[in-house]
């Protein structure tokens, strides 16, 4: 049976999570689910007990009580909901094409600066040659469904358009590569970005595989997967002011999820 004293500071731990504003609950989740984790129920294990010990039910009944009203507070304010399931996003290319690209842009009114395209920036500079900026410029421009020659057979889901650096994101969920097509891309970007800017093709695919189609291209490709975007999109939304924490953190979920 669980170790009475075990469960009651597990108790006392997960009481402290909560014991700020009800309207802090949300903010406060990840210190409790890291009270779980550091707590053991089993405790030392009585296999021969000499005293038989009452559990400490009560405090537990207490303590899931005094939680009722908070939760239902959450619930109520939408802090748990999850936007972009309301939007219809699923698992559609385009679309979630353009809210990464929202994400990416340093202008949009997301409230969360660069710090995923700055992610992207570092993974960028682990392949030759590795001379990019670790910050884009106030000049940055992120756009969707772009044609970088001109041609609407060289379609783009991402641009990333910087004086300092060019980038072109092909976003991949269950569509298939086309014939020579990461290899077009790194020639549009080598042709865009002449000799005076670093530049790269970001593969953004389920599992994170190399390209089948980048030919002799292959060392100017990063293949990422959803999920490492997701890690990175966590990781920066730690400093963001609440709502585009909950922005962020909500669509690191839902590519999680892909």
């Amino acid at each position: 049976m669980p170790d009475p004293d075990a469960l009651a500071e597990m108790i006392g731990s997960l009481r402290d999570c909560f014991s700020g504003p009800s309207s802090r609950l949300a903010d406060d989740l990840p210190n409790l689910f890291h009270a779980l984790r550091g707590s053991s129920l089993i405790g030392a294990m009585h296999t021969a007990p000499t005293q038989v010990q009452t559990p400490a039910v009560g405090a537990m009944i207490d303590f899931l009580d005094s939680m009722r009203s908070p939760l239902q507070g959450v619930d109520a304010s939408g802090s748990l909901s999850d936007p972009w399931a309301a939007s219809g996003l699923r698992r559609d290319e385009v679309r979630n094409a353009s809210v990464l690209r929202w994400f990416l842009d340093p202008h949009a009114g997301h409230g969360c600066a660069d710090p995923l395209l700055t992610d992207l920036l570092e993974q960028a500079n682990k392949i030759a040659p590795s001379d990019f900026p670790s910050r884009p410029s106030s000049a940055c421009n992120v756009s969707v469904e772009e044609c970088p020659d001109g041609d609407r057979a060289s379609r783009v889901d991402i641009q990333v358009n910087d004086p300092k650096f060019f980038l072109v994101i092909e976003v991949k969920l269950d569509a298939q590569e086309q014939p020579g097509q990461i290899a077009r891309y790194c020639e549009i970007a080598a042709g865009r970005a002449t000799v005076m800017r670093p530049w790269a093709v970001i593969f953004l695919t389920l599992s994170g595989r190399t390209p089948s189609t980048a030919g002799n291209w292959a060392d100017r490709v990063i293949s990422i997967s959803w999920k490492q975007l997701a890690r990175s999109l966590r990781k920066a939304a730690r400093d963001m002011a609440p709502v585009p924490r909950f922005l962020a953190s909500s669509f690191a979920t839902h590519i999680s999820n892909f």
